[in-house]
């Protein structure tokens, strides 16, 4: 009798933990729909969108091409949203840490986004297909951003040359930080 009531107890908790891992593998984060938004774009939406790319949210630190090989890792002019491998100026982080091509190239980038995906990216960190961004991407702070200024960076972001450049995926011990449930990070590999 206590054999037959411990091995259903065992049975209970044994499908619990599977049912609970299986629902924390298989969710998506929480997000808000995609927005029908439509960015109206002017000289004057640009360059402050320019502003708010290369100072103020700082986005073409991690999303630009960097010469790494000079002190501050500077900019390299024409690179602007081209992507970037990030653990190669930050030391320090575990793994390949990759800032992606945000220039309007449609297979490497994101032309083929809408302005909508573009902006719950940037504010709620969730791409074009529903996943979590990883945390490195600052979009808890770029919540805050107007709707003016989030617009104008969309609107500087669609105004870059498309650069055909893949910086590559997110591999190593980085997996952790990505994704919406770090359970979601021990069976999912990134090439």
């Amino acid at each position: 009798m206590v054999k037959r009531i411990l091995m259903s107890v065992f049975t209970v908790i044994f499908v619990s933990i599977i049912g609970g891992l299986s629902f924390l593998y298989f969710r998506k984060p929480a997000q808000a729909p995609v927005s029908a938004a439509r960015v109206c774009v002017t000289p004057e939406r640009i360059a402050r969108g320019k502003y708010l790319f290369e100072h103020v949210a700082d986005c073409g630190r991690c999303h630009s091409g960097r010469d790494c090989g000079r002190v501050g890792g500077p900019p390299v002019p024409g690179r602007e949203g081209c992507g970037n491998i990030v653990s190669t100026f930050l030391h320090g982080m575990r793994g390949l840490v990759v800032a992606s091509n945000i220039t309007p190239d449609v297979e490497i980038g994101i032309g083929s986004w809408s302005d909508g995906e573009k902006i719950r990216a940037i504010r709620d960190g969730v791409d074009k297909d529903g996943n979590a961004l990883p945390p490195m991407m600052p979009y808890t702070d770029y919540r805050l951003m107007s709707d003016m200024d989030v617009e104008s960076v969309v609107a500087y972001m669609d105004s870059l040359a498309p650069i055909r450049h893949a910086s590559g995926r997110l591999s190593g011990d980085i997996e952790h930080y990505a994704g919406a449930s770090p359970l979601r990070q021990c069976f999912r590999s990134f090439q």
